[in-house]
């Protein structure tokens, strides 16, 4: 008699990780929870145990999972599908042991028993994927997957966030999706992911931890609260080597320990990103943070971003009702009048004249020269459809420079002519009497000393002045604003790019100042030699935060009995 055939083995129980265990504890003490892990830790797999713990606690509960990974590749999708298919088949373990049903579904409730890969795949890629856990024979909840864009995610539950490092405009997924919780305070949101790969995204000044954060490994990792208010469980491969799970070899697959899979990869800020957790600077941002928090620091009581707009929001699916304030402008002509120092001044016009939700806003700024400094002292913003409206504000400032005690006009005012060249032609006409009025126009090419061949003014202004940004020559207004502003502005094969944020900024700010600039310094920068009247403005020394002293000009804290620079 032959003996009965061996049958195979069942695969052991999901047994979670420290980290894991702690990050479930985590999320029922705070209604935004994040979860920073290193690569393959299990971050999708945790995600939907806390899924079916959700769904089996409340009847008839929502869970959306949303996941970056359906706006990604085909390909990347698939394997994502099959990750997410074997996370919730090791959940329905848990389920069968409580008597209930664990069953896939499409997003018309159609039950898909024995599903395919393929099956599974499509689905997903579709956002027609769904989980429904049945509590009895009517009743049940479920977990939606939905792609993670500001379109696609529009429902109200438990939302798991998941990989939003990876996530496009995530800035906009996050302000559709946080008042979702806002109506029950049972609700939570969730997020997963490793750090982001570039410094702009919005996921890395979300969650990044409070400067000198470096507490010693733990088997469950660590826990912080961000600078945005924002707890977070951060798990490196440090922690989980602590808590006995190792990274392998590429080459033979053996266990190694973090120090070594560090030393022997090529891609150090890659490995620092992806295992040791850390929020890496770098990426295509055309301004540094590090460069901008000096700036700004700075500029805090010198230097003053004037908005002259509000944005109400009126409910959630509705534009946006633009309510331009002329009592803003008007004292913000009166801080600058205030303000303003007897350096040089240069003026630059970033033109839009429309209102709608996501549409520019028009920004003037104010720049005074200081050596080889160039000090932003104000930037105006506002949205107007009246071109009358705009040119008038134009000439008032204009005026209020004219108007110091000393210094006089401003030096000259740039205006971009790009996109509106007949609006422009009328400011360079009706101002040409007040001061000298260039018009700018971005896609125009021109030959630049050091540069091979030819390259665009855009490519040129915005290049100069991030240069004084990087070589710590510029003052800037303090305001989060213009930061957010700037921080859009990106560089990509040496051209300067920049998406549009959710309320219309466009780096509009970052344009107006280059184009000051450009009125300041004219093509040549700021390497000619003024000459400095003597004893003529007294110092003052200052202690900022940072713990570095300035002497600074009439105007940037010192007494208005001091001479003129330049």
């Amino acid at each position: 008699m032959k003996p009965a055939a061996s049958q195979p083995s069942p695969a052991p129980p999901f047994k979670r990780r420290a980290g894991q265990v702690a990050f479930i504890e985590d999320q029922m003490a705070h209604r935004i929870m994040a979860l920073i892990a290193r690569r393959q830790y299990g971050k999708t797999t945790i995600a939907s145990d806390i899924s079916v713990m959700k769904m089996m606690a409340i009847r008839g509960h929502d869970v959306v999972f949303g996941s970056v990974k359906l706006d990604l590749g085909r390909e990347m999708i698939r394997k994502e599908g099959a990750q997410l298919q074997k996370a919730f088949a090791e959940q329905a373990r848990r389920v069968r042991a409580a008597k209930m049903l664990l069953e896939t579904t499409d997003d018309r409730g159609k039950t898909l028993a024995e599903i395919k890969d393929d099956d599974f795949a499509e689905l997903y890629e579709a956002s027609r994927l769904e989980f429904r856990l049945w509590h009895d024979r009517t009743t049940y909840s479920r977990t939606k997957v939905v792609a993670l864009t500001p379109e696609a995610v529009g429902e109200t539950g438990d939302l798991i966030l998941d990989e939003v490092g990876r996530v496009r405009k995530f800035r906009d997924v996050w302000e559709a999706v946080k008042p979702f919780i806002s109506s029950n305070p049972l609700l939570r949101i969730l997020l997963t992911t490793t750090p982001p790969p570039d410094d702009t995204h919005y996921s890395f000044e979300l969650l990044s931890p409070p400067v000198g954060f470096d507490p010693p490994p733990k088997p469950e990792g660590n826990l912080y609260k961000s600078d945005l208010g924002i707890w977070v469980r951060r798990i490196t491969a440090y922690d989980a080597y602590a808590n006995k799970v190792p990274l392998y070899d590429d080459d033979t697959g053996a266990a190694i320990s973090p120090e070594e899979s560090r030393r022997r990869d090529p891609d150090r800020d890659a490995w620092d990103r992806n295992y040791g957790c850390k929020f890496v600077f770098g990426g295509t941002g055309a301004c540094s943070g590090l460069a901008l928090d000096t700036a700004q620091q700075r500029g805090i009581g010198e230097c003053s971003l004037i908005t002259c707009y509000t944005s109400p929001r009126v409910g959630r699916g509705k534009a946006l009702t633009v309510v331009d304030r002329d009592g803003d402008f008007d004292a913000g002509l009166r801080w600058l009048e205030k303000n303003i120092g007897n350096n040089q001044v240069g003026l630059g016009w970033d033109l839009a004249t429309t209102t709608k939700q996501t549409s520019n806003p028009s920004a003037f700024a104010v720049c005074e020269r200081y050596g080889m400094e160039m000090i932003v002292r104000a930037v105006f913003i506002w949205k107007t459809a009246d071109p009358d409206v705009a040119l008038d504000r134009a000439r008032r400032i204009v005026e209020t420079v004219r108007r110091r005690t000393n210094g006089g006009r401003a030096r000259r005012l740039c205006v971009d002519a790009t996109n509106e060249q007949y609006f422009a032609a009328r400011v360079k006409r009706e101002l040409l009497h007040e001061l000298p009025v260039e018009l700018i126009v971005a896609s125009v090419t021109v030959e630049a000393p050091g540069q091979d061949g030819t390259i665009t003014m855009k490519q040129l202004l915005g290049g100069r002045l991030v240069n004084d940004l990087d070589d710590n020559h510029l003052w800037l207004p303090p305001e989060r604003y213009l930061r957010d502003d700037w921080r859009l502005v990106k560089k990509e094969k040496g051209a300067f790019v920049c998406e549009p944020d959710i309320d219309g900024k466009h780096g509009d700010t970052f344009d107006a100042a280059k184009l000051a600039r450009h009125a300041l310094f004219g093509s040549g920068g700021p390497a000619e030699a003024q000459a400095v009247q003597v004893g003529g403005w007294r110092n003052k020394t200052t202690q900022d935060q940072g713990g570095w002293k300035n002497q600074r000009p009439y105007g940037v804290g010192a007494s208005k009995g001091g001479g003129v620079l330049g």
